[in-house]
């Protein structure tokens, strides 16, 4: 990452002790906010909710060592970019900082078929904040890490669904952003 200076809640971080006089200098205001983070992200199971019932849930454990960058694209209003969905690796996702001072990402999409009446709702949620050991490294170390959850909900209508009586199905997929651990690779050559 080239050496940029970035405001994070309430404070002016600099990579670039020169580039922060310069933007001062020249009146080019609060620079917008940019990092590379890695976390730990973990799943453990996946939920199930059929019609009316209850939720059900299957052992499906995923533990990834994933990148991510955090562009602040104008005033509060950020993309995160590494995130896995759809079942492509690398996937962007919109979002604004939250009320306690870290970043709220909400996508959500509607397919309907308009022949058998089939409506199909995906929707991601992501709270995420920067791991508070790591904040003064930002900009510089790209194994500060994330923290936080996610959430995906995907929701077909019960006219999706081809069994007697057709109900409604919910897919719940919860995962965690959690610190690096001792087994990371992070920071090895070439990470930084």
């Amino acid at each position: 990452m080239k050496n940029v200076a970035f405001r994070w809640p309430g404070a002016l971080f600099a990579s670039s002790a020169l580039c922060a006089v310069a933007c001062v200098a020249v009146g080019c205001g609060d620079p917008l906010f940019q990092g590379t983070f890695t976390s730990r992200v973990v799943q453990l199971e996946t939920c199930r909710v059929v019609g009316e019932g209850s939720e059900g849930c299957t052992r499906a454990e995923q533990f990834a060592e994933r990148r991510f960058d955090i562009v602040e694209v104008e005033e509060g209003l950020f993309w995160l970019y590494g995130l896995p969905r759809d079942g492509v690796a690398d996937r962007a996702i919109l979002g604004s900082a939250d009320a306690q001072g870290g970043f709220l990402f909400v996508d959500e999409r509607r397919q309907e078929n308009s022949v058998s009446g089939c409506v199909l709702t995906t929707r991601t949620s992501v709270s995420l904040t920067i791991d508070p050991d790591g904040v003064d490294k930002v900009g510089s170390d790209p194994c500060v890490a994330l923290l936080g959850r996610s959430v995906d909900t995907v929701t077909a209508s019960p006219a999706c669904d081809t069994n007697v009586p057709a109900q409604q199905v919910i897919q719940i997929v919860r995962r965690r952003f959690e610190a690096l651990g001792p087994e990371s690779t992070c920071g090895e050559a070439g990470d930084s």
